[in-house]
């Protein structure tokens, strides 16, 4: 789809929409939807940090996720496709002001790796979107996902993923992340 059609979309859902480059003094955040004839599934969220991915997002309020999810599933049931969406957010780091920033309605790498930790990839895509398959039951993520690159790395604590992670891109990371790297959170 168009970006034009995707900013009408966002007028229509009150979102603002950011044009350009994300300024330094905002963070990344995405939500990962599902669309078929039966529905919308929210399938998760994600925040990026430097060169790696988070999953779940470690450094939003319940307030500012509520907000954003909103949105995103408001995007998604607006999409006139079906397969799986992903929203991505910038949001102020001092602040709880986001607009929405891209919209990518092929397989993103954030959506594949939250399809693997919810355990529903089949190797091609969502196994619950072929055809007669049942919606997906959506629990909570029992484990801890990071990515940089393609290379998606899981444990059960956030200092365990983010250890992984090669030693160029834990460099990169400052305030928070860099904290529970040296201080174990």
């Amino acid at each position: 789809m168009p970006v034009e059609q995707w900013v009408e979309r966002c007028k229509a859902q009150r979102v603002h929409f950011l044009e350009g480059e994300i300024p330094p003094r905002f963070n990344c955040y995405g939500f990962v939807f599902a669309r078929d004839s039966k529905g919308v599934y929210p399938i998760g969220a994600f925040e990026q940090c430097g060169d790696a991915t988070i999953y779940p997002p470690q450094t939003l309020n319940p307030t500012e996720d509520g907000a954003m999810l909103a949105a995103g599933t408001g995007m998604a049931r607006l999409w006139d496709g079906q397969g799986v969406l992903t929203v991505r957010f910038a949001k102020l780091r001092d602040g709880a002001d986001f607009a929405l920033s891209d919209v990518e309605e092929e397989m993103s790498e954030e959506a594949k790796n939250l399809l693997i930790l919810r355990g529903l990839w089949d190797g091609e895509g969502a196994s619950f979107l072929k055809p007669d398959e049942n919606p997906p039951e959506l629990l909570e993520l029992t484990v801890i996902g990071v990515s940089a690159g393609s290379e998606l790395y899981t444990a059960e604590t956030l200092r365990g993923a983010l250890a992984q992670l090669p030693d160029a891109v834990r460099a990169g990371f400052v305030g928070w992340y860099d904290k529970v790297l040296r201080n174990d959170g």
